[in-house]
C-alpha cells in the first residue's frame, strides 16, 4: 500500500472494500469478542423503539445490528448495509434471533444510498464515520434517508490519546513506516474524537437537537502477544498496511507494540483502555 499524495476517495472507497472484505472473518471475531456491551450501550443511546425501522451502516459482521433488531423487536425491521461483500457475508450466516425484528443485509455504500428518503425512524452507524472517504457525503445521506425527527446516531473512536486500544498498534507503525501517514483531506482514525468535532459534522448535515458523550473503559487481554494478534489479524486496513512493510520493518513495529502493551499490565492481565465518542441528532421535522 503506497501513499498519495493527493488523495483520492473513489481510490481509498475501493480499497477499503477489499481490505475489510478479506479480514471479514477475522474482525468478526475480534468483534463479537469485544464490542458486544458497546453496542448494547449504543443501541440503548441512540432511543431505538418498538416498531422502528432501523438501517445500520457500515454494519460490518452485524454487531449493532442485532443490538438494534432486539431494541424494536418483531414489530420493527432492520437493514444492515456494508460496503464490504465478505462483511455482509458473515453476517448474514449468522442465526436469527428469537423475538428480535427481522434483518435484510444488504451490500451498500454509506456515501451513495440507493434507499428512497424518509424510509427510516433511525439511522445508526458504529465504528464506520471515521473510516468513510467522505463522511460529510455519509451523514447527509443518513439525514436524507431519515424520515422528519426520526434519529441519525453515530459512534466513532474516541481521542487518541485515550483511545489507547488502537493508538498502540497504529502510532508505531506511523512512526516506522511515515510514509504511510494519511494525506491531506484522507479520513483517519481519531478524526471525530476531539471535543466538538463529532457534534460540528452533524450540525453541516443539517441535523438538529444534537447531543454527544463518551463511553470509556478497558479490554482485556493475557498478554501483550494476545493483544498484538487481536489487534493485527482483525485489522482491515491497518492490518493491510502491516502487510505492506518489509519483514524487518513489521518485526520493528511488533517489538514497539509489545513493549508498550507491557506496561499496561494489571496483575494477571493487560488493562488497554478504549475511548469511543457517540452523538445523536433529529432529521428536522416538517412545518
Amino acid at each position: 500500500m503506497k501513499a498519495m499524495g493527493d488523495f483520492d476517495p473513489a481510490a481509498h472507497t475501493a480499497q477499503s472494500r477489499e481490505a475489510w472484505s478479506e479480514a471479514a472473518p477475522r474482525y468478526e471475531a475480534l468483534s463479537f469478542s469485544l464490542f458486544g456491551p458497546v453496542a448494547e450501550e449504543f443501541a440503548a443511546y441512540a432511543g431505538l423503539r418498538k416498531g422502528w425501522r432501523v438501517l445500520d451502516l457500515a454494519c460490518g459482521p452485524g454487531l449493532a445490528s442485532r443490538a438494534a433488531a432486539k431494541r424494536v423487536g418483531e414489530r420493527g425491521s432492520v437493514l444492515a448495509a456494508d460496503l464490504a461483500p465478505g462483511m455482509i457475508e458473515r453476517a448474514a450466516a449468522r442465526p436469527a434471533q428469537r423475538g428480535a425484528a427481522p434483518i435484510e443485509w444488504r451490500v451498500m455504500d454509506a456515501q451513495a444510498l440507493d434507499l428512497p428518503d424518509a424510509s427510516f425512524d433511525a439511522v445508526v452507524c458504529q465504528l464506520g464515520l471515521m473510516l468513510f472517504a467522505r463522511p460529510d457525503a455519509a451523514l447527509a445521506e443518513m439525514r436524507r434517508v431519515t424520515a422528519p425527527g426520526g434519529t441519525v446516531a453515530c459512534l466513532v473512536q474516541g481521542r487518541r490519546s485515550a483511545m489507547l486500544f488502537t493508538a498502540l498498534v497504529f502510532d508505531a507503525l506511523i512512526s516506522r513506516a511515515r510514509h504511510l501517514k494519511a494525506p491531506p483531506g484522507a479520513p483517519t482514525l481519531y478524526a471525530f474524537g476531539p471535543d466538538g468535532i463529532l457534534e460540528e459534522a452533524f450540525m453541516r448535515a443539517g441535523l438538529v437537537e444534537i447531543s454527544a458523550k463518551r463511553l470509556t473503559g478497558t479490554f482485556r487481554f493475557r498478554s501483550p502477544e494476545e493483544y498484538w494478534e487481536t489487534m493485527t489479524t482483525g485489522a482491515g486496513r491497518t492490518g493491510a498496511m502491516l502487510a505492506s512493510l518489509a519483514p524487518e520493518v513489521r518485526a520493528k513495529v511488533r517489538g514497539d507494540v509489545l513493549r508498550r502493551a507491557a506496561r499496561l499490565r494489571v496483575g494477571s492481565f493487560l488493562e488497554v483502555p478504549y475511548e469511543f465518542t457517540l452523538a445523536r441528532g433529529l432529521a428536522p421535522s416538517l412545518r
